[in-house]
């Protein structure tokens, strides 16, 4: 009875279930899910048109610009700066291939990882280069590394950028090609020939003087690359970098090397504060050599400084000067070697009185012998007969006050005052050389108008520029202009002649040569430190020494000038201090330029004196009785040793 009841109790439960789960609605139509489906793929199918469209039509050229821009590099090509060399094609500068490395800091995932790898290739403090690598700002997009890196660094770094393990830590860094700028020739003519910035712009010298003309215009290197370099069947265009213009000097780098280097061992030798030297080519102007060297205020040494003061230092040259006032008494009086001149022991002009020493006897002296021995009474006595405007004149004629035309940043003219402007002593100073300022390639382009016979030109420094293509533009200094007659320069070649071997230029006697020349030593104006600018007081000199002259003189193929600025140790006169420099300096540049001895050896003969010549080595007073640059007064003559006379510059 039991049983049947859980029977029944079962039956009645699965009735229930069925009457629960039978299906009340009419089934779906299969037809309409494959509908939808279509509709999506419908859906699907046009958005692919549509960017199809967009890629294809709307958009098609940008993005082909896109994908080239992707897979084309480009690759600077430098255009090198010109070259700088001498007369003979001796190169004293040029650019050479470099690299620098820079990066963008925005780029730099890990600055210390990198900065890790490239330390050692750059010669970088790690800490340094993680400061560089790190970006300031957003904006922070360039960091200069290294501006020159040699090519085994270059190799080293590409290497680490292709590196699997190294590659990710150097995205972000780039070797771009540069140029660097050597100097094969190191120091020599430092001064003329100049230097340039990192940049490669010039600062000074040739270098800034013709810096827009010797720049390079850069080219540009296009190809097409891959992950792996390069793609060699793809187009590659070229648009080729322009070498700047090379400058081709006058000098000759062996005379300019000799000249440096008996610069230097006179400035040593004598504990000079400079010297100074322009050999120069007298027919055509050409600067063969300007040297200079200057002492080195923490080595104490004498070095080659970075500025040319053959140029650019005005100074008072004292008795070289003295040439230019015979020139106007042969040329406006029609004086010789021979005229004698009435010349008393003392002369005294505005308030001060000149001497000469050793002291003379009032005498007729000839002209020749007054040049010779350098006599300040008998050259002021030969100017007041010429009188101050024609002193004046002859000044400017051969070039004192002006520019030179060498075309060279910071040249100083000079002072020349004129007649109206001379005050107190000066119509006594101004002919011996005081009171007036020049610079030593002036001294050297008045001096050529002597040994061209009389013709003034312009010195030359450069003497072309060369194109690239190989084409050679010559410098043009202008048209030369006479200033005294052939025979007046002929008349002062004789005079310049005795100078050397009878007055006081005998150290300036180049062996089998015959010199013409000048000594001059002047009195240095400076501050004392009372704050007063004067020639100090008597035991308290500084001098400049300059010797001026050319050879051969009958056939002149150098002229040269050479000035000591403040010789100290030992004598201070310009005959025992520049002149022998000139002799050394003129004995290896007639050699080099292949110049043959005189035959004879002399153009003077049968010249009489007044007086014994003195004998070799004797040391008197320079140059005295000088007044100095306007508004400087000159010590009493009287009792300070401001007198000179036969053999003052010895």
């Amino acid at each position: 009875m039991t049983r049947r009841r859980a029977a029944s109790r079962d039956a009645k439960r699965r009735a229930v279930r069925r009457t629960m789960f039978r299906r009340t609605t009419k089934p779906r139509d299969p037809r309409n899910r494959l509908v939808a489906l279509l509709v999506v793929f419908a859906m699907i199918g046009a958005g692919f048109v549509a960017l199809l469209v967009d890629l294809q039509a709307i958009r098609a050229d940008d993005l082909r610009s896109l994908g080239e821009d992707q897979r084309t590099s480009t690759r600077r090509l430098a255009g090198y700066r010109g070259q700088v060399k001498d007369r003979g094609g001796f190169v004293l500068a040029a650019s050479t291939p470099s690299h620098q490395i820079v990066a963008d800091p925005t780029m730099i995932a890990d600055p210390s990882a990198t900065a890790a790898l490239l330390a050692p290739l750059l010669g970088i403090e790690v800490a340094t280069l993680t400061s560089e690598l790190s970006p300031g700002s957003d904006n922070d997009r360039y960091a200069l590394l290294a501006r020159t890196v040699s090519d085994t660094s270059v190799r080293r770094i590409r290497d680490l950028a292709n590196g699997d393990a190294t590659g990710d830590r150097m995205v972000g860094v780039f070797v771009r090609p540069e140029e660097d700028r050597v100097y094969p020739a190191d120091e020599l003519a430092t001064p003329i020939v100049g230097r340039v910035d990192p940049d490669e712009r010039g600062i000074y010298g040739v270098e800034r003087q013709y810096d827009e003309i010797m720049t390079g215009v850069p080219g540009e290197e296009e190809f097409e690359s891959s992950r792996f370099g390069s793609i060699s069947v793809a187009d590659w265009k070229v648009n080729p970098a322009t070498a700047g213009y090379d400058v081709i000097l006058a000098i000759d780098h062996r005379i300019q090397f000799v000249a440096e280097e008996a610069l230097k061992a006179q400035c040593e030798a004598t504990s000079a504060m400079g010297a100074t030297a322009v050999i120069t080519e007298p027919r055509s102007g050409e600067v063969l050599a300007m040297a200079g060297v200057a002492r080195d205020e923490d080595s104490g040494r004498c070095v080659i400084p970075r500025h040319n003061a053959a140029l650019v230092w005005p100074f008072e040259p004292g008795s070289v000067l003295k040439t230019i006032t015979m020139a106007a008494a042969i040329e406006e009086l029609g004086y010789t070697g021979e005229t004698l001149v009435d010349v008393p022991p003392r002369v005294t002009i505005g308030g001060k009185t000149f001497v000469d020493r050793p002291a003379h006897d009032a005498a007729p002296y000839p002209v020749g012998q007054i040049l010779a021995d350098s006599m300040n009474v008998g050259t002021i006595m030969v100017a007041q007969h010429v009188g101050p405007t024609q002193v004046h004149a002859y000044l400017d004629r051969f070039g004192f006050g002006h520019h030179t035309g060498i075309g060279f940043e910071g040249e100083t003219p000079g002072t020349v005052r004129a007649p109206e402007d001379w005050w107190g002593s000066d119509a006594g100073s101004i002919p011996i050389g005081q009171g007036i300022t020049v610079n030593a390639t002036q001294l050297a382009a008045a001096y050529n108008v002597v040994a061209n016979g009389g013709h003034y030109r312009s010195p030359i420094l450069v003497r072309s520029l060369q194109a690239p293509d190989g084409t050679q533009h010559p410098v043009d200094p202008g048209p030369g202009k006479p200033v005294i007659s052939q025979a007046t320069a002929a008349e002062l070649t004789e005079l310049l002649v005795g100078v050397v071997e009878t007055g006081t230029g005998r150290a300036a006697a180049i062996p089998g040569y015959a010199v013409a020349g000048k000594t001059g030593t002047a009195w240095k104006v400076f501050d004392d430190g009372s704050g007063q600018v004067g020639y100090g007081s008597a035991n308290d000199r500084r001098y400049v020494a300059t010797f001026a002259g050319f050879a051969p003189a009958d056939d002149p193929r150098l002229s040269i000038v050479v000035v000591v600025d403040e010789p100290s140790n030992g004598p201070t006169a310009a005959s025992t201090v520049a002149a022998p420099v000139f002799a050394e300096i003129g004995q290896y540049a007639l050699r080099i330029l292949g110049v043959p001895p005189d035959e004879p050896p002399s153009l003077v003969g049968g010249r009489v004196r007044g007086t014994p010549a003195p004998g070799p080595g004797a040391e008197d007073p320079p140059d005295a009785g000088n007044q100095a640059m306007a508004g400087v007064a000159s010590p009493d003559p009287e009792t300070a040793d401001t007198g000179a006379g036969a053999g003052a510059d010895r």
